[in-house]
């Protein structure tokens, strides 16, 4: 308070030391003329009587008055020129020892304030320092100075912005003040920084949850990309770096992320990388199939299979094993052909009048050709086709009707040695038959069949002996082979003397069906490759040596 009071007389001072020629009040020429003339007069009774006199002396008069009222000015100005310096000088005394005004330093208002003062607040900033942590997930946590025995150093720093400044020239902080910066010098405790920030809950290793990178999965929608998770694992060294460095420096916050202490996911969405292999993968699993089956039923291959089709790893990621990829065609194909085939399966059928049989149908229906349809399924997988359509078949049902038998159709029981032809479903002619002899070698086995070919004017070898020739060499006109890869068919026997009964059991043919020769001739002119044989014993059966 004693410096300011003082600061401010002086300042009036000087005010009331330049405002002191206004005081005087100033007479024209002429009027100072009329004064002093009249003064001689008064004083000159004799002057009337002297004229000549009389001019001379208010000339010499008004000489001396002039020399008179310079001298005056003279000393006012003297005394002006004089008060003023002494306050200039009282000022230019007081900023010896005292900042200008105006002076900030380190944000403090230093005017008219001594070195030691600004010292000690700055001394008292530094008590009260406060450093506030910003952590992710918007937490935030606060170190006082006292944590860490927070002090402040004088280094000179403040006495050295008081030296910059010359107190003579203390008239230039009339006309604006100036920011002087010091680097107020403090000191810490760093082994009570670094257990405070280990204290804190958001530098426990449980507490933490570590970084995910992007990766590419399946999604509804196909292969996405899901973004990285930046987690809030940190770098707990890399914390007590930054911290340590913000306290030297003073500052009141650190944001602990734009710092990179957390640690980084290596990989982010907006990895070309990751861009190509989602790319990648998409195409692998853009095809969709859809197969009709004889069912009636579909079964889709789409990427919700295909994306199991492919390799990953722990971490999610998807690649592509050829090997791998092959199996899993073979095995779908595979899968296909369980669903989709009837072949080698046993099938009911009505027969004509030994009620309803079930036999394999060892020779007829629905089968995949799973080598053709792997084949064509790994090419559309290749160019992502999108299609409807049916498996590869190597057979297939020529109706879906009566059990996939339909209604045209040949039947043979061969216990009553009997053959009946359907055609939609009517009866387009039946013959008594002979079947093969009862021995293992020669029985006529069991079949649902369908031709593989007709032929004329064939002769049938048997087995051929040493002497080259065959154990029989029969011409027949007709031929229509149904079953043992054609070694065993229908067709005439001309040299059967009768056909049905119980003949076949000891001279029965080599297993091939004996027919009349006329019905043989009208079967073959009918018969084509799509019309199903069912070929059964409707009795048990034993067979001799």
């Amino acid at each position: 308070m004693d410096d300011e009071r003082m600061e401010a007389g002086l300042e009036e001072e000087l005010k009331r030391a330049l405002s002191a020629p206004e005081d005087i009040s100033p007479v024209s020429d002429e009027g100072q003329e009329e004064q002093a003339s009249a003064r001689d007069t008064e004083q000159s009774p004799n002057s009337e009587s002297i004229p000549g006199k009389q001019q001379e002396s208010g000339k010499a008069g008004k000489k001396k008055k002039k020399k008179k009222k310079a001298g005056k000015i003279v000393l006012v100005t003297a005394g002006v020129i004089v008060a003023a310096a002494a306050v200039y000088g009282g000022f230019s005394w007081q900023y010896k020892e005292h900042f200008f005004k105006g002076t900030v330093i380190n944000g403090i208002d230093c005017s008219g304030m001594t070195v030691s003062e600004v010292e000690e607040q700055l001394k008292k900033n530094t008590e009260d320092y406060e450093l506030t942590l910003k952590f992710r997930d918007g937490k935030t946590e606060t170190i006082t100075g006292k944590d860490i025995g927070y002090t402040y150093v004088s280094d000179g720093s403040v006495q050295a912005v008081k030296d910059r400044q010359i107190p003579v020239l203390w008239i230039k902080s009339l006309f604006g003040g100036s920011t002087e910066s010091a680097s107020a010098e403090t000191d810490f405790d760093a082994e009570a920084l670094e257990k405070t920030l280990s204290a804190l809950p958001e530098m426990q290793a449980d507490q933490m949850t570590a970084p995910a990178n992007a990766y590419v999965t399946w999604t509804d929608t196909g292969f996405s990309i899901v973004p990285e998770t930046e987690g809030t694992q940190l770098d707990t060294q890399k914390v007590i770096q930054a911290v340590s460095q913000a306290v030297e420096n003073g500052e009141t916050e650190v944001d602990l992320d734009s710092l990179g202490a957390y640690t980084e996911p290596e990989v982010r969405q907006d990895s070309q990388e990751l861009k190509t292999r989602q790319e990648q993968l998409s195409s692998l699993v853009g095809s969709s199939i859809t197969y009709t089956l004889p069912s009636g039923e579909t079964k889709v291959l789409d990427g919700n299979t295909l994306k199991d089709w492919l390799v990953q790893d722990e971490d999610g990621n998807y690649t592509k094993d050829e090997t791998a990829w092959s199996q899993h065609i073979q095995q779908f194909v595979a899968e296909l052909a369980e669903a989709a085939d009837t072949w080698g399966k046993d099938r009911e059928f009505v027969t004509t009048n030994r009620g309803t049989i079930t036999r394999s149908s060892n020779l007829y229906g629905w089968k995949v050709d799973q080598e053709e349809e792997a084949a064509q399924l790994a090419q559309e997988l290749e160019s992502q086709t999108v299609t409807t359509r049916e498996p590869v078949y190597a057979s297939r049902e020529v109706s879906s009707e009566n059990n996939g038998i339909g209604h045209t159709y040949i039947e043979m029981d061969l216990s009553q040695q009997h053959l009946w032809v359907y055609e939609n479903g009517n009866l387009w002619g039946e013959t008594d038959i002979v079947s093969g002899t009862m021995t293992e070698a020669r029985h006529t086995p069991e079949c649902i069949s369908t031709i593989y070919y007709k032929e004329t004017d064939r002769w049938l070898k048997g087995p051929q002996n040493p002497d080259g020739s065959y154990r029989w060499n029969t011409h027949v006109d007709y031929w229509m082979p149904f079953q043992d890869m054609g070694m065993i068919g229908m067709h005439d026997a001309w040299w059967q003397s009768s056909f049905g009964g119980t003949n076949y059991i000891y001279g029965g043919s080599q297993g091939c069906i004996n027919l009349p020769p006329e019905f043989a001739a009208k079967l073959y002119d009918w018969i084509t490759e799509d019309v199903p044989i069912i070929c059964y014993y409707s009795e048990a059966y034993t067979f001799h040596e």
